[in-house]
């Protein structure tokens, strides 16, 4: 008897440590690993290395932003400035800079590269990185509301001078976005 009532207690902590399992279905459909071919998650030091280009690109991004000043971004990462296509979602800071102005004054700004996912990397060659990153960013504007949200897009880097760079953005656009989810 003592036999079948400790059987009977292993298998309920079997049964309750199967239950804190995470869905490993919902987890797939959450996550961007599907998305795109080549994109994998870095190794620590390469993490390190992506995370602090693209927040260094992200803290001038928001300065420009704030400023109206574009030419705060384009300073820093002259690349950005060229070859800019608004359907497709290339380069397009300097149009958000327009429309993020219009009618208001931003005031601040927070962003955090990793709010929904951890960033991806597809290395090119030793010089070259395209990294995936799936964050938000929230402006304050002059009336104490907010503008921004979810983000989804690919910084360019390239290593100049033994330092990880910004040649190219490459945004999702709400078509792309929503054929991407609906995969």
């Amino acid at each position: 008897m003592k036999k079948f009532h400790f059987g009977s207690l292993i298998v309920l902590i079997l049964l309750t440590l199967l239950g804190c399992q995470q869905n490993a279905v919902l987890s797939d459909e959450l996550n961007l690993n599907k998305d795109i071919e080549g994109f994998v998650e870095p190794e620590s030091s390469d993490w390190v290395k992506y995370t602090n280009a693209v927040r260094e690109y992200m803290y001038y991004r928001t300065q420009a932003m704030i400023n109206k000043d574009i030419h705060i971004l384009w300073e820093r990462y002259p690349k950005l400035k060229e070859n800019i296509d608004l359907e497709q979602g290339i380069n397009v800071e300097k149009s958000e800079v327009e429309s993020l102005n219009q009618g208001f004054d931003l005031l601040d700004a927070n962003y955090n590269i990793e709010s929904y996912d951890q960033i991806k990397a597809n290395a090119i060659n030793d010089n070259e990185v395209i990294v995936l990153v799936h964050g938000n960013i929230a402006y304050l504007r002059n009336d104490f509301d907010e503008s921004g949200g979810e983000y989804l897009m690919k910084v360019f880097l390239k290593k100049e001078d033994n330092q990880w760079t910004v040649i190219k953005t490459d945004e999702y656009t709400l078509p792309e976005y929503k054929e991407l989810f609906q995969e």
